[in-house]
Parts: C-alpha cells; structure tokens; sequence
C-alpha cells in the first residue's frame, strides 16, 4: 500500500471512530435519559411541539453555520414529539436540508475563490494544503459527511479551491448515510 494511500485510510478511519464514539456517547445519553429518569412531567411544562417548519428553518440555518446544533437532537425532537408514523419523513427532509446546506456552503465557497478574503486566507491559512484539498477534496466531504466534522464548513473550503461540482454533488451524497444510520440508532434506542 502507498503512503498517501495509508495517510488517506488512516485519516478516514480516525475521523469515522470519532463520530462513532460521539455518537455513541449520545445515544446513551438518550437511553438513559429516556428510560430511567421520568420526563413526562417535564413534558407538561416545557413545550417541545414547535411548529414544522419553524425546526426546518432552525435546522437549515444551523446546518449552514458549522453544524451548531448536533442533528441527533432535531431527530430526538422527532421522534418524541412527532407521530413515530411520520419519523422516517422527518429524517429525510433533515437529509435532505442538510445536503442543500452543504451546496450552499460549496457555493458560498466557490464565490469567495474569487475575493480578496480568499486570497488572504489563501496566503495565511490554506495556502499551504490547497493542493492536497484539490487532489483528496472527495476524502474531505466524505469523511465530513459521515462524522461530526463541520459539514458546511468542509464544504466551502473544498469549494474555495476549486474542487469540481459535479464531483462534489456525487461525494456529499455520503451525507444521507449518516442520516440514515443515525436515524435508524435513534428510532432503534428509542423506548415504545
């Protein structure tokens, strides 16, 4: 195996037991949480049942800026005060939200290769890496779509180097994979 190949898997599989174990750690905060400490009566209390799109947009927007607010909390909020018939519905329109972010980040990325903040961050910050972010961009949106790096953030870093965007498109598909395993690992530590 070639050293860049090696580089390449090493920083994969780092990055995927990261998300692992952050995620692991939040869901058995969740079945702890759920299972052993009565929430009903702070159900009362507190009301969690926003309105639909009023999560979207909060989704989106924290999507769109660095991931501010873990996604496995909109899909906890889901599926506790949702219908569990309509579960699946909302981990797809948050798939589907989040990949939109990521290509809004991509082209936020694309327009500031063409500004003088690129050229500074070019000179102070990425200067050294974009080459490397060009060659291996698909390893660094793969890896983010998948764990809990900065999605958005990735995004338009790959996009400012000029990674292509059909390329792009193609890679961050990733991002339904995670909603997909996370969304199955919550519904599966959920108590019915």
């Amino acid at each position: 195996m070639l050293r860049r190949d090696k580089v390449r898997l090493v920083f994969l599989l780092k990055n995927f037991l990261r998300g692992i174990v952050f995620f692991a750690i939040a869901l058995a905060f969740y079945k702890i949480t759920f299972s052993y400490l009565d929430l009903s009566s702070l159900k009362d209390k507190v009301a969690f049942d926003f309105p639909a799109f009023f999560v979207f947009l909060l989704f989106f927007m924290s999507e769109l800026i660095l991931g501010l607010i873990p996604p496995e909390l909109f899909m906890i909020w889901a599926i506790t005060s949702r219908p569990l018939s309509s579960y699946l519905f909302y981990v797809v329109m948050f798939s589907i939200l989040s990949y939109i972010a990521g290509f809004v980040a991509f082209n936020f990325g694309k327009y500031l290769h063409h500004t003088w903040l690129y050229d500074f961050m070019k000179k102070n910050v990425i200067g050294k890496y974009e080459r490397k972010i060009s060659t291996f961009g698909w390893l660094f949106i793969v890896v983010a779509a998948i764990t809990p790096l900065p999605f958005s953030a990735t995004c338009a870093v790959v996009g400012a180097v000029g990674f292509d965007r059909k390329r792009y498109l193609l890679y961050s598909l990733a991002r339904f994979i995670r909603y997909a395993i996370y969304g199955f690992f919550i519904w599966l530590a959920h108590p019915f």
